[in-house]
């Protein structure tokens, strides 16, 4: 490992605010040391997890006394992780994870060009690779971890733990031994201290195999997203994805699409079994709902809720040209209050220019609404009947005409 292949390939990170997250270990003090000598604007972030009593106090005060020798900003999060665990459950590993990343983006957010460091190396990525192995991940996760990936950059990661024990015993670092590192009862140590060391026995190019695979299941991950970007590019503004196109992508690709929208393989999953489904079907996928049209899947905010109210005014004449987003009714006409509603299965209107009455659902299939836009249909009703579905069709109950001297023009505003 060399300093100056570092600063060449990472200059970019002095014009930025660096945090580096150091647990103490030899890894992120390694990082530290070396992102010292050219970034000028450095933090450091530590995360004491109480897991190991003593010990991690010792850690806390090892990396705060380090951060001083150097002239860096220690920046720390005490945590009850314990107690955390005994209330919520859940696996440590995850539960650690959670509270150290939050910990990260809280840091991030308060610098807008900011940037979190992290130490891990090579080693790291084949033991990444084979856990995602054991939970038969797809692309993505056999692609294990990138080196520069939104704001967070791994400057370790093409040098081997050897090079970097080696780069800190000729610099004369030191750091602090984690001795959970040794506990067999975590898969990644079991991966560390016992599977690697015994496959690289029987295959000594195992390691270098395995970032091979890394590397080449990382440019597939890139095609990929571009593909998934050009596909959102084409439908995200009328927000429907048509059977077509879903049809001919790539199950990667199909993925990439979904998770842009905050699903899954779960969420992807759902959405293909509702392919030959009923219309109206949906699943939800983030934040929002995605529905089953005839002619393709539409996107819809789920959470999405715009208030709506009513304008009114007397007017003495109508006008020569009507709209519709404009009704004029004859006040005298009216059963009580006007108001304006989400359209409720049920409903039904009597058509200006129609016979009878008719369903608002059917007004709705009759003008071709998709699923995903019927949720936000608005109907304006007095205490008898609907007498506006907004945008579609007005009721002949107490429509103004010529002859109306109570003129009521009514409007749909947002609040």
């Amino acid at each position: 490992m060399q300093l100056e292949q570092l600063q060449s390939k990472w200059s970019f990170l002095n014009s930025h605010k660096v945090f580096v997250a150091c647990s103490g270990g030899v890894d992120s003090v390694v990082l530290l040391v070396a992102l010292k000598s050219f970034c000028p604007d450095l933090e450091v972030l530590h995360v004491n997890y109480s897991l190991r009593g003593v010990e991690s106090d010792t850690d806390e005060q090892f990396v705060r006394e380090l951060c001083t020798a150097l002239g860096v900003t220690f920046h720390v999060k005490k945590v009850d992780t314990p107690a955390i665990l005994k209330a919520s459950g859940g696996n440590l590993q995850e539960v650690a994870r959670n509270i150290r990343y939050a910990f990260f983006q809280e840091q991030l957010s308060k610098h807008a060009e900011s940037i979190v460091a992290l130490g891990q190396h090579a080693d790291d990525q084949v033991e990444t690779f084979f856990q995602h192995l054991a939970r038969k991940s797809g692309i993505l996760g056999m692609s294990c971890m990138l080196e520069n990936h939104e704001r967070f950059v791994r400057p370790l990661l093409p040098f081997s733990k050897n090079e970097i024990l080696a780069f800190a015993k000729e610099n004369t670092i030191i750091w602090r031994e984690d001795q959970s590192n040794h506990a067999n009862k975590y898969t990644r140590n079991r991966i560390r201290n016992i599977l690697l060391p015994h496959l690289s026995t029987e295959i000594p190019s195992l390691k270098d195999s395995v970032l091979t695979l890394v590397n080449a299941f990382q440019e597939t991950q890139k095609h990929n997203s571009h593909a998934a970007e050009k596909v959102i590019a084409g439908f995200v503004e009328n927000r429907l994805w048509v059977y077509a196109d879903f049809d001919g992508l790539t199950e990667d690709i199909r993925l990439e699409v979904i998770r842009f929208f905050g699903g899954d393989y779960t969420v992807y999953a759902s959405l293909v079994k509702i392919r030959d489904a009923q219309k109206g079907k949906w699943v939800v996928c983030g934040k929002y709902k995605i529905y089953k049209e005839s002619i393709g899947f539409s996107f819809v905010i789920s959470n999405k809720e715009i208030e709506f109210s009513l304008k009114t005014e007397y007017i003495t004449t109508l006008p020569s040209v009507f709209t519709k987003e404009i009704i004029y009714l004859d006040s005298s006409k009216l059963v009580g209050d006007l108001k304006v509603r989400v359209w409720e299965q049920g409903d039904r209107i009597a058509p200006l220019g129609m016979k009878g009455s008719k369903l608002i659902s059917d007004v709705l299939t009759e003008a071709k609404v998709f699923s995903s836009d019927r949720d936000t249909c608005l109907v304006v009703v007095d205490e008898s009947s609907v007498l506006w579905c907004v945008g579609f069709k007005v009721s002949r109950k107490a429509i103004a005409d010529t002859h109306c001297q109570n003129i009521l023009k009514v409007q749909i505003v947002e609040k």
